[in-house]
């Protein structure tokens, strides 16, 4: 295996296990901004139903 990696692809197997962390890393790292992206829309909508809640209440005691 040693010789094929040095061989074919001209690097050698601490290169393949670090490329594997690294693809694991950027994986990981996508889907925390995908989640990051979807925690920031719910708290922009909680955010905006509690001012409109807010307004309406300041309205009505006016």
């Amino acid at each position: 295996m040693h010789e094929f990696f040095h061989t074919k692809f001209g690097f050698c197997m601490w290169d393949a296990g670090a490329l594997v962390l690294l693809a694991a890393v950027v994986i990981l790292l996508a889907a925390h901004v995908v989640r990051q992206r979807k925690r920031e829309r719910e708290f922009e909508a909680e955010l905006a139903d509690k001012m409109a809640r807010s307004a309406t209440r300041r309205d009505g005691k006016n």
